[in-house]
């Protein structure tokens, strides 16, 4: 009797192991999503996080845009770094959508209004993530990128943040007259006319074009407060590091917050992926924390406030002892404001300092004739 409750037991514990081991592992599902917005059956793949027990958790929501020629089968190949992603830290519990666009949609017309409406609804059904804008975040790479870019600039109150990877973008604020050049020989003419119609009209395409975009909307990005992420590798194959800083100009130029990530060494696609994806991860996650930003107006010690106000005697700099800066680095953005503010007082002229990001003067040399 004694021997078969051993056995029974040992038993359970094994089943209750194996179920523990299930719940650490992401879950993969794919569904047939009817969308009354396209009028077609749309084929979406999703992730779901360990430990996922149905619609009762009010998980945030990432919707992840495959990149051209993809399907929503994208998504499932990334399964296992969403995994480490987990595992290790990087994402807080959330569940992560995509669908097949089409090889090559550019997210163009209601696939918008899919993003931002019909496909968190189902999610919200499906699963019970919270539709609500400071839970809902985006990424995409290569024309999900693009696809990112355009619709959370068009729609900056409906996310928390966006993290577009090496985004299909050109440097412009004007449609190329001369096709095959630079920035502009990877998009042929039928990919256009497929798009955004036949005849082509360059108008249409300028209205998705993220760069303007940027600065036709750049006060309600601004004061949506949506947190932005770009990142592009300086080996992309096409060339789309140009389009990428360019945006980043664009970015800075309106005054618009984001983190900005030239990669050196880093192609379009290959084994930097992964670390990139980990990354661009990282900083939605710390989106939904409320961002990075540490108080400077912290109470300091008398130590402190004597070590910060003797800092600059005048315009003369007097080299004070660092390690008080170190002691404490809860308090050293505090501590470090505090020492500097005599100097930064003296510009309070300046109409530049009331911008996030100072206007920059230009990079050339003018050289005297």
């Amino acid at each position: 009797m004694t021997r078969n409750f051993v056995s029974i037991l040992i038993l359970l514990l094994i089943s209750c192991s194996g179920e523990q081991e299930i719940n650490k592992k992401v879950i993969t599902q794919l569904h047939d999503v009817k969308s009354e917005i396209r009028n077609e059956i749309v084929p979406v793949s999703v992730i779901l996080p360990p430990g996922f027990e149905g619609n009762t958790q009010n998980l945030p929501l990432l919707i992840n845009l495959h990149g051209g020629g993809g399907t929503r089968d994208n998504l499932l190949r990334q399964a296992a770094t969403y995994q480490e992603m987990f595992d290790e830290g990087i994402l807080p519990p959330m569940v992560v959508v995509s669908f097949s666009s089409g090889r090559i949609s550019y997210y163009h017309g209601t696939w918008e209004a899919f993003v931002t409406d019909e496909l968190p609804l189902w999610a919200s059904r499906m699963y019970g993530v919270s539709i609500k804008p400071e839970h809902t975040l985006m990424t995409g790479i290569s024309m999900g990128g693009y696809g990112s870019l355009k619709i959370g600039l068009k729609n900056p109150e409906r996310f928390k943040a966006i993290a577009p990877m090496e985004p299909a973008i050109m440097p412009i604020l004007n449609f190329p007259k001369e096709p095959h050049k630079r920035n502009s020989w990877w998009t042929p003419l039928q990919i256009y006319e497929d798009v955004w119609g036949k005849p082509f009209d360059p108008q249409n395409f300028m209205k998705d074009n993220p760069a303007n975009i940027a600065i036709n909307n750049a006060e309600r990005i601004k004061k949506s407060g949506l947190d932005i992420y770009l990142e592009v590798g300086d080996e992309d194959f096409i060339q789309l590091h140009d389009g990428a800083e360019f945006l980043h100009r664009v970015f800075w130029d309106n005054d618009i917050r984001h983190e900005y990530h030239l990669v050196r060494w880093a192609d379009h696609v290959g084994l930097s992926m992964k670390e990139r994806t980990k990354e661009a991860h990282a900083f939605l996650a710390a989106s939904l924390l409320g961002g990075k930003s540490e108080p400077i107006d912290l109470p300091l010690t008398p130590k402190q406030l004597e070590y910060a106000q003797s800092f600059f005697g005048g315009d003369e700099f007097i080299t004070k002892d660092s390690n008080t800066m170190q002691e404490d680095l809860r308090l050293a953005p505090t501590l470090h404001a505090e020492l500097w503010k005599p100097l930064k007082k003296l510009t309070k002229n300046d109409p530049n300092m009331e911008r996030a990001y100072g206007k920059l003067p230009d990079t050339k040399l003018n050289e005297e004739k």
